[in-house]
């Protein structure tokens, strides 16, 4: 399989490996840039929530001026970046989502518990909402945002014509939006996870999804096809 990678360029490495080990030939065409965006972070928070590397990325700044009683990592790629930049995880959600988020602090006492989730610009999920109905403080704070990267339908349609691509790889709602909003494809779609499986219907798209939002469970699925 012609498999095409829409996600960051220095995140196409790992994914390319995958793919390559698994008989299939990688093409990367970025869709989305990331850029960081200052913010005021200090002070103890009783939990830290980190759901992307590019969220472990751009913290790296603010590191030592916050202090976390415990770490929440969404995803295995997240928590091994956690890890090496010297946090403990102290917990993980089964399920690599909000939702995962919500059953991985259900049954807790949370009242007066305060939280602090540093990332992107937008994030869909309804995790902080929950914890405010928990009685919760939930301070969301931007530390970088995505933005399209410079590509017109000629570009990407040429691309994906000259390399032959059977099928396109999403790891993100802002990559999908960057391709969609330009171009259309009747190729197989294969996402990571549930919100950028969303992103793709709303599109009027069928993708296909992994149980283990990861790039070996999405490579796993390619190799079905």
């Amino acid at each position: 399989m012609n498999v095409l990678v829409t996600r960051e360029a220095d995140k196409y490495a790992k994914f390319a490996k995958l793919l390559s080990q698994a008989g299939h030939t990688p093409f990367s065409l970025p869709m989305i840039e990331c850029v960081p965006v200052d913010a005021e972070i200090g002070g103890y928070y009783d939990f830290g929530v980190f759901t992307s590397l590019n969220a472990v990325k751009y913290f790296d700044k603010y590191k030592d001026s916050v202090r976390f009683g415990q770490i929440a990592a969404v995803g295995s790629a997240t928590k091994a970046a956690m890890e090496k930049a010297g946090y403990t995880v102290d917990l993980m959600p089964d399920e690599f989502s909000a939702e995962g988020l919500i059953a991985l602090f259900s049954g807790c006492n949370l009242t007066g518990k305060t939280f602090l989730m540093a990332g992107a610009e937008t994030r869909a999920g309804n995790f902080h909402e929950w914890l405010k109905q928990n009685q919760c403080t939930a301070e969301i704070v931007t530390i970088y945002r995505t933005v399209p990267a410079p590509r017109t339908k000629e570009d990407i349609d040429a691309f994906m014509a000259e390399n032959r691509i059977d099928v396109v790889t999403f790891a993100s709602p802002s990559a999908v939006r960057a391709f969609f909003d330009i171009t259309d494809t009747d190729k197989t779609i294969v996402v990571i996870g549930k919100t950028t499986a969303d992103a793709v219907k709303k599109y009027n798209k069928d993708c296909l999804t992994p149980k283990d939002f990861t790039l070996e469970a999405m490579t796993e699925i390619i190799n079905t096809l």
